[in-house]
């Protein structure tokens, strides 16, 4: 029983992990040790996920079920401990031939459910699987809570994973609207919501969480489209280098085809930092370095920017965020009015 536990605990572990690396991929998991040992990586992966169910929380459930079947019904044990590992073991080849990176909450895991099999299987003779299963309402009693924590994330839980990470990649279907501004979400939207932005500002950084994640809820109705407003202009009667540098570098990424990679990158390095190392970012999403640094410094970005920047002032949008949807500009507290009316 107290390995069952020990795995339950590690499950949970290794859903606070999965959140963290979408929600605040900025803070490295501490098992995140190098190429081979990474948690994140595994975090990240398209396994991390099944049947819209982050796999952890299948852990979670599935060791939940196994104390009761421990506890109350016996029966079940060894059919229990048998899916885990061969579960635990089929995320393991995954790792090793997909990844080329394990984890090691996964891995200790993995272990315990090999032990619980073994124990499972010294004790196959004590009660059998059809006992068991010849009182469905009981059976129904026993395991209601597990079944609800499954059901609850699948039609409650907001789809946090599918926001865009640096490290992931976009999972949403995305592109560059007629004006040549990026977009994700819907490709073909029931409501189109433009979002101004200043990756230095902390209160942009939230406001955006909070909107990939309703944009991530209703992928097949929304397309949020991406403005820069650094709040400042960048190009002047005096040339300034450092100017709009956080939003040049988005464009720049995103001619490397990279733009939502990089944009999530800056909120989670500039909200209220003064200086930032662009450089370290352009290595981090894998952009070739020597266009990059060409790109950043060429004044047709520059320009391109202070466009935005003048278009954004002409419609009285000096302030960060700000959000416009059929030419009306709105607060975030507005824009959450509206979306509880449409949506």
């Amino acid at each position: 029983m107290l390995l069952a536990v020990a795995a339950l605990i590690l499950s949970i572990g290794l859903e606070v992990i999965h959140v963290r690396a979408y929600l605040d991929p900025s803070v490295a998991s501490f098992c995140s040790v190098d190429a081979r040992l990474d948690c994140d990586a595994v975090a990240l992966s398209r396994a991390s996920v099944l049947l819209g169910i982050p796999t952890a929380v299948w852990g979670v459930a599935g060791f939940w079920a196994m104390l009761v079947a421990i506890l109350r019904a016996p029966g079940l044990f060894l059919p229990i401990a048998l899916i885990a590992a061969l579960a635990t073991t089929g995320l393991l080849v995954y790792e090793v031939a997909v990844l080329g990176a394990i984890c090691m909450f996964c891995e200790g895991v993995h272990l315990l459910s090999l032990a619980l099999l073994v124990i499972a299987w010294r004790r196959r003779g004590v009660a059998s699987a059809r006992d068991a299963l010849a009182q469905p309402k009981r059976l129904l009693a026993e395991f209601g809570l597990p079944i609800v924590l499954l059901g609850a994330v699948a039609v409650a839980a907001p789809p946090y994973w599918v926001l865009v990470s640096w490290r992931s990649g976009p999972r949403l279907d995305h592109g560059v609207d007629e004006e040549g501004h990026p977009w994700i979400g819907a490709s073909s939207p029931t409501l189109t919501i433009h979002e101004y932005i200043d990756y230095g500002c902390p209160h942009c950084a939230a406001a955006s969480s909070r909107m990939r994640l309703k944009v991530g809820a209703n992928a097949s109705k929304i397309r949020l489209v991406r403005h820069q407003q650094p709040r400042m202009r960048c190009v002047g009667r005096v040339f300034v280098e450092e100017r709009c540098e956080l939003a040049r570098a988005a464009v720049c990424a995103g001619e490397q085809g990279r733009f939502w990679e990089m944009d999530d990158w800056l909120f989670g390095h500039a909200p209220g930092e003064a200086k930032v190392d662009l450089g370290a970012g352009a290595r981090e999403l894998g952009l070739d370095l020597a266009v990059f640094d060409a790109c950043m410094k060429d004044m047709r970005v520059y320009e391109k920017v202070d466009n935005e920047v003048r278009t954004a002032n002409k419609r009285k949008i000096r302030e960060t965020p700000l959000y416009e949807v059929d030419g009306a500009i709105l607060t975030p507290k507005e824009l959450a009015e509206l979306l509880d009316e449409r949506l």
